[in-house]
């Protein structure tokens, strides 16, 4: 009995723990953009290890903009606010012409973060998950 106990407890580990993946790179499910809102959305004071874990993933992901890489560390970075290093980089993805709509809204969500994202920061950044 209790060895299908063992045997029955190991499918189901082996079944949570394959189901639980991280997406970037070259084969994402979901974009870099979408996985740093999600980050975002659930965010208070700074990352989640899960979530640093997603960010370092996505920093060196091959796929990943300059952009992405930038607002990447500037989440790892975070401490309750953005810190003063990361200030002049996320303000120039913000200015840049050539950033995505969603890169400029989450720079500029990080930018004004104290703590938490604000209400209408979670509603923006739960119109990056759609």
């Amino acid at each position: 009995m209790s060895m299908l106990r063992i045997f029955i407890l190991g499918i189901i580990a082996l079944g949570l723990l394959s189901s639980v993946t991280v997406f970037a790179g070259d084969n994402d499910e979901k974009s870099a953009t979408y996985q740093m809102a999600e980050i975002m959305h659930r965010l208070k004071h700074y990352p989640s290890p899960a979530g640093k874990d997603t960010l370092n993933k996505i920093k060196q992901a091959a796929s990943t903009t300059e952009n992405e890489r930038t607002i990447a560390t500037a989440m790892l970075n975070l401490q309750h606010k953005v810190v003063s290093s990361d200030i002049p980089k996320l303000e120039a993805v913000v200015s840049d012409k050539k950033s995505t709509a969603n890169e400029r809204e989450l720079a500029s969500i990080i930018l004004s973060l104290d703590h938490r994202p604000t209400k209408q920061d979670k509603d923006k950044l739960k119109a990056m998950m759609q």
